[in-house]
């Protein structure tokens, strides 16, 4: 199963974005919505990969935390991955300091795995908090219709760093949590 290295809001932060989910969700737009529908709790993505030493992809996730002050984050825009089964998100402002960590552990990756994947490597990683995933057409253009409505930006900060093991898009288990400094 894949793993995903995520940054995790603050309490005020994560509640907004949990009211945007809820409101997705109650308004039946189809797909998934992703924090309603998986148990996942709101993140940011910065790698994902298949197969990794469990120890030492802790003990990096520890060690980074350490090092790390917690980000200000400003979710800006909305935006999309356009296809058949359309993914919606929230865009942050991709600042310096949430490139540079993203960097940071992906120089990090080959000390616990061979197997990132590359969507997420830097030059080519899009930042994003995912809201529904698997969407048609007329889902996202509900789903725009009640963002539409909302308060933008949503302001907070990146305030954890941990690693999730997830199948089919479903999060299976958290296996480590580290507060940033």
């Amino acid at each position: 199963m894949p793993f995903a290295l995520d940054l995790f809001f603050d309490p005020k932060c994560e509640t907004r974005i949990r009211r945007l989910s809820r409101g997705l969700r109650e308004t039946q737009i189809g797909g998934t919505v992703v924090i309603e529908d998986v148990k996942a709790r709101p993140h940011i993505t910065l790698s994902v990969c298949d197969k990794v030493d469990e120890t030492i992809m802790c003990a990096v996730i520890e060690q980074m935390a350490m090092k790390i002050a917690a980000l200000p984050i400003s979710l800006s825009s909305l935006g999309m991955f356009p296809g058949d089964e359309t993914v919606l998100f929230l865009a942050p402002s991709a600042d310096a300091e949430l490139i540079a960590v993203q960097a940071e552990l992906h120089a990090r990756l080959p000390e616990f795995t061979h197997t990132p994947w590359k969507l997420y490597a830097p030059g080519r990683w899009v930042p994003h908090c995912t809201l529904a995933m698997r969407l048609g057409r007329e889902g996202v253009l509900k789903a725009l219709d009640i963002l539409m409505e909302s308060t933008f930006p949503i302001t907070g900060e990146l305030v954890e760093i941990g690693v999730s093991e997830f199948a089919d898009g479903v999060v299976k288990r958290y296996l480590c949590m580290h507060g940033l400094q």
